[in-house]
């Protein structure tokens, strides 16, 4: 299933990339996050072999998508730095990658085997967390454009 996830996240890259350059970036943010949220919610709270194994998908596929996502927002809002932004994006998804882990291995020390399961709600609260990072982002581009306008 790990294989599944990885496939599916690296290969959808290429169809987030589509999606972002027709809707722009923070549509396809908002929408990607939004499937990693449902795919998130299942993950956590399914005691079902195949609705867990959805939530995996939709968590691989939300987590493809944003990612391409999130490359096409940086020369928007860093033109200047694009390549030093997007090294610092990098990093930052690495850390990702290198801390939550453990975090999911102390919920299940803590909770036991339902710790599993529960342990997928630190996506819930990342997925919140990115849908409101991406609003500010984009009241702060309306606002900026808005303001340039003027």
């Amino acid at each position: 299933m790990t294989a599944v996830f990885s496939l599916i996240a690296a290969f959808i890259r290429v169809y987030g990339g589509k999606l972002s350059d027709e809707m722009g970036g923070e549509k396809t943010a908002v929408i990607s996050l939004i499937v990693l949220l449902v795919g998130s919610v299942i993950m956590t709270f399914s005691s079902l072999l195949w609705l867990t194994i959805i939530g995996e998908i939709l968590v691989g596929a939300g987590m493809g998508v944003n990612n391409a996502a999130v490359f096409k927002l940086v020369p928007h809002y860093v033109p200047d730095a694009v390549g030093g932004t997007a090294g610092w994006v990098g990093g930052l998804g690495c850390l990702g990658g290198f801390a939550i882990p453990p975090i999911l291995g102390d919920i299940v020390a803590l909770v036991g085997i339902n710790g599993y399961a529960l342990g997928f709600g630190i996506y819930i609260i990342l997925s919140i967390l990115c849908l409101l990072l991406v609003w500010l982002l984009y009241r702060t581009r309306a606002n900026l454009t808005a303001h340039l306008i003027r």
